[in-house]
Order: C-alpha cells, then structure tokens, then sequence
C-alpha cells in the first residue's frame, strides 16, 4: 500500500502562533487505519467545515458538533476549534469555558429575540443560527479572562466581533464567533 501526503495547513497559515500540541497537523501521512495516539479533540466530531445546504436556525444534526459541556452544539469546524481553544484556556485558568449559548434554531432565536428585545438579532440573522457563535458564561465583562481571549482566541479562529467589544454598539464580551464560517455565510452579526 502506498503511503499518501496531504497538506492540511498551508505553511503560511496564522495557525503558526497556536501551541504545537493544540494545532492540527499540517501533513498527514496516511497508509491505513489506526487506533493509534491520535484522538480528536471532541469524540465523534470530524471538524470538517459542511457544505452549506441549509439556511440559518435550520443547520442539521449531522453538521453540528456536541461540546464538552454536552449542551450546546456548533457547526463540526467551528466546535473542534472551539475546542482546542477551551484546552489552552483550562491551562491558563484551571476550568473550561462556560458556554450559555451556542447554535440556536430559527425558533429559538424568535424566543431570544421576544424576551431580549434589541439586545438579540431577528431570528433568521443571528450567526447563532448558523451554528457559528458562542456566548461564553464567565465573560460577564471585560475581565482578564476575556483580554487573554482577545490575544489568544484568533489564533483558533474565534473572535469578538466590533459590535461586541468595549466602545461597540452592544458591547457583550460574551459574544465570540467563528470567524472563516461568518466570512462565508456573509454575515456580520
């Protein structure tokens, strides 16, 4: 059998800045099947980004990704990132992220739209319904848990988009997205 090279991550990718042990591999050498070392990040999750054939708060089950909490779901890339990014942080500061809120279907986004009025996105909008936003329960303010976020959360992908931040139009540091799937299902909220 021949063994087959596959670049996974281009060598000029900002994945470079991601601790070694937390960064998926940029060549993968395959020549069969193992049970080897290599465990995924989240069990049962392929991490792979979907074709989108959905519309927003209508993503299927078999797109989405159960985190550690085993409450809230994400989209398969956006939760394996998601979670190599609550593994360096646990190392930083002992505990997990909390999660309050991940992917929201188009009903549950009307619900949070009918209590929280302003303070959410008319349910069809929200990146929440393309299963690429996370609130996060221990980012109630801007506390240094959330700075380290802000340095540390790009280099997996996720940031606190304008809006969210100190001086934005809703400042909610509980807000972090997915940004490579929000860039292309071409939203902003």
């Amino acid at each position: 059998m021949a063994v087959k090279n596959t670049t996974l991550i281009p060598d000029d990718s900002p994945i470079a800045a991601v601790p070694a042990a937390l960064a998926p591999p940029r060549t993968l050498i395959v020549d069969r099947v193992s049970r080897s070392d290599q465990r995924a990040v989240l069990a049962g999750c392929s991490g792979l980004e979907p074709k989108i054939t959905f519309s927003n708060g209508h993503v299927p089950q078999s797109v989405l990704c159960t985190l550690w909490d085993r409450d809230h779901q994400l989209r398969a890339d956006a939760a394996v990132a998601l979670a190599k990014l609550n593994i360096y942080y646990k190392q930083k500061f002992g505990h997990d992220l909390g999660i309050s809120s991940a992917y929201r279907t188009y009903s549950e986004q009307a619900a949070v739209r009918a209590q929280r009025g302003y303070m959410a996105a008319p349910a069809g909008t929200s990146n929440h319904g393309w299963a690429l936003a996370v609130d996060l329960s221990n980012m109630q303010n801007y506390n240094a848990e959330y700075w380290w976020l802000r340095t540390n959360a790009p280099a997996f992908g996720f940031d606190s988009p304008d809006w969210a931040r100190p001086g934005g139009t809703l400042r909610e540091p509980w807000h972090w997205e997915f940004v490579s799937g929000v860039q292309a299902v071409g939203t902003d909220s």
